[in-house]
């Protein structure tokens, strides 16, 4: 843990304009305690009111650029570790996974590894494979055994690969990690992985970025021109609605917009814990939102996440 500490902060400190590493390096001081211990993640989780967390390593683990033999022997350390450590607390933690995604087979075996011997419910990826698409097709092995052994993938975006143009005001992180997502979901609509793999389960951090606010200009796209639909047989819409989005998206407006288009059963409660660009109060914000039952709180909070992960039917 203490090495991984010292790599977020090298990275951290690595993109932005001296005022926004600045501002990082001030984040690490409070932040760091709370990636190296679970028992002050717990005091936290208690006052947010958040019975059990699903937790995965930082983004700057993903380890994607490394050679294959590498990446898979890092993340075979990093499941092996994340394993043991939430052991500890198993009513309070579900750890989700880490997989070589640059290589395919050592992707498809690392899933296998965290599902079949670590009892892992998932997994977390990155919105891309150093620069290429997780809707590539060489990936379709991967899709396809996730979706075979019922594993939820979080796709959690890791800033945005062109930063030339985001170096001010965190642009990196307040744009970027939205676009991301947009991009990579967009990717596995247009790509045929929705299509491919209909019972994938996949999360979709940061709400999912901006395509489920304008999903309407992509359906209207592919009614419009025969370039959109190559490859894609039914409205791109329909396949938005099969993934699932967090609620971090600071508005209860937002949120509420998210359960009147998807319903409240694709909405997850989301923290980005323990960053400053996180939600200190999850609840909170559910609670503002106008109009939701009691059902829908109860499954935006907690129930969706058990249906999921495959503690509930």
């Amino acid at each position: 843990m203490k090495a991984e500490e010292a790599r977020v902060g090298r990275v951290a400190l690595q993109y932005g304009s001296e005022l926004t590493r600045e501002v990082n390096r001030k984040q690490l001081i409070h932040v760091r305690p709370k990636m190296d211990s679970l028992e002050e993640r717990l005091k936290d989780m208690d006052v947010m009111g958040v019975d059990i967390q699903a937790v995965a390593v930082s983004v700057y683990q993903y380890y994607y650029w490394a050679e294959p033999e590498i990446g898979a022997r890092a993340a075979r350390l990093v499941n092996d570790e994340l394993a043991e450590a939430t052991s500890k607390y198993p009513d309070r933690f579900v750890p989700l996974g880490s997989v070589p995604l640059q290589d395919t087979a050592a992707a498809v075996a690392e899933l296998q590894y965290c599902v079949n011997e670590l009892g892992f419910r998932g997994l977390e990826i990155n919105s891309h494979v150093n620069g290429s698409e997780i809707a590539d097709p060489r990936l379709d092995a991967f899709w396809a055994e996730a979706e075979k052994l019922g594993a939820v993938i979080v796709v959690h975006t890791n800033g945005h690969p062109a930063k030339e143009r985001l170096q001010e005001h965190n642009f990196v992180n307040v744009l970027g990690h939205a676009f991301e997502a947009t991009l990579a979901t967009a990717n596995l609509i247009f790509n045929g992985v929705m299509e491919r793999y209909p019972d994938l389960k996949i999360v979709v951090v940061h709400g999912g970025g901006y395509l489920p606010a304008y999903a309407g200009r992509m359906d209207h796209a592919w009614r419009a021109r025969a370039d959109v639909r190559e490859g894609v047989p039914r409205p791109p819409g329909e396949y938005l609605k099969k993934f699932y989005f967090d609620t971090m998206v600071f508005e209860p407006d937002q949120v509420e917009f998210l359960v009147n288009k998807y319903g409240a059963d694709h909405v997850l409660l989301g923290t980005d814990y323990p960053y400053d660009m996180g939600e200190d109060d999850p609840l909170g914000l559910i609670g503002r939102v106008a109009g939701l039952s009691q059902d829908q709180i109860d499954l935006i909070s907690g129930g969706n996440a058990a249906r999921l992960l495959g503690f509930t039917d």
